[in-house]
């Protein structure tokens, strides 16, 4: 009967505490792990849950794809941000991609969001743009 009691009484104060309080994001760099790349193959990509790195929740994910050396290098992970420097709301607002030429930034904001695959236009598809464009006018 005392174990029993002692069961409950741990039970009932676990319900208590809030255990994964922040964001999961798929944690990889696709020079290293070639399954973190586009394609994206999330069954071979650990997933971590943000609070483990900060003192603070964090509330987004991100994915960075950069042209590099020849080729495309895709890293994803939690966003650096913390309730420390950047509310919660204000993270949530800053949600979206940033492009810079083929490089882009995505920020999201739901468990391993940060799997999306990037738009990327190929040469290819750019110049057949172009030829369409230029029979058009």
């Amino acid at each position: 009967m005392a174990s029993l009691s002692a069961l409950l009484s741990v039970l009932t104060i676990s319900l208590l505490f809030r255990l994964g309080d922040g964001i999961r994001c798929y944690v990889c760099r696709s020079d290293e792990l070639p399954d973190c790349g586009d394609p994206f193959n999330p069954g071979r990509v650990p997933s971590s849950e943000c609070d483990n790195f900060f003192t603070q929740q964090t509330f987004t994910c991100f994915k960075a794809t950069q042209y590099a050396a020849g080729q495309y290098v895709t890293v994803r992970g939690c966003a650096p941000f913390t309730t420390d420097v950047f509310p919660g709301g204000m993270q949530k607002g800053m949600v979206g991609s940033y492009w810079k030429g083929v490089n882009v930034m995505s920020l999201c904001d739901f468990p391993n969001c940060n799997a999306a695959v990037s738009n990327k236009v190929g040469w290819l598809g750019c110049f057949m743009l172009t030829v369409a464009l230029l029979r058009l006018f």
